[in-house]
């Protein structure tokens, strides 16, 4: 796989590097599936697309529940995007298929890899792997349903994708600034010190 190397480690500048990285595809309309704070609006600024952002959230555009159904036709959207989206859902292969089943051009993920050295160190000495784990005493508004690996994210997103007629046309590793220096040891060991899984989609 290729190795993305971003800005920095925060939200906003993921999006930018993943706008960056294939600059070609924002086109027309685009649904930012889990769109949070809209960091990827921001981040197409300059580039002629009709953005609607979709979240659980009351104060999105558009709010509807991955896990159930997009308010959208089949086929209707030129890009969709879910940037660390995925793992949030309970029925994550129900997601998956949603994304697929309204994209028309591009469907663009990032997913985490659980099993990045950082985490795992956290999990040997006791510590708390995040706020998206672990059994809090209130109830959370939001939080992971999945532990994957990098191994299992592309086997997963190559697999599912071939039962909804996408195919896989480009699948990065991410990583921030900090781990240049390291480069070689990432692309050899993705599993390990890799922390973002990036691919494309296109229809077959």
């Amino acid at each position: 796989m290729k190795l993305a190397i971003l800005d920095g480690g925060s939200s906003l500048q993921k999006a930018q590097g993943v706008v960056r990285t294939y600059p070609s595809i924002w086109q027309g309309s685009v649904v930012d599936v889990g769109c949070r704070s809209r960091e990827l609006e921001t981040a197409l600024m300059g580039h002629r697309v009709r953005y609607q952002g979709v979240d659980v959230d009351p104060s999105a555009e558009i709010v509807a529940d991955l896990g159930e159904k997009l308010p959208f036709d089949d086929k209707t959207i030129n890009v969709v995007a879910a940037l660390d989206v995925l793992e949030h859902t309970d029925d994550i292969h129900h997601a998956f298929s949603e994304l697929c089943r309204v994209a028309k051009d591009h469907i663009v993920i990032t997913l985490p890899n659980c099993y990045e050295v950082n985490t795992r160190l956290r999990f040997l000495r006791g510590k708390p792997l995040s706020d998206k784990y672990g059994l809090p005493s209130a109830k959370p508004q939001d939080r992971h349903r999945w532990l994957f690996s990098l191994h299992e994210s592309r086997k997963f997103i190559h697999d599912c994708a071939v039962e909804q007629s996408w195919r896989v046309v480009d699948e990065r590793i991410i990583v921030g600034p900090r781990s240049r220096h390291i480069a070689y040891a990432v692309r050899r060991w993705p599993n390990l010190l890799c922390k973002t899984y990036l691919t494309l989609l296109a229809p077959r």
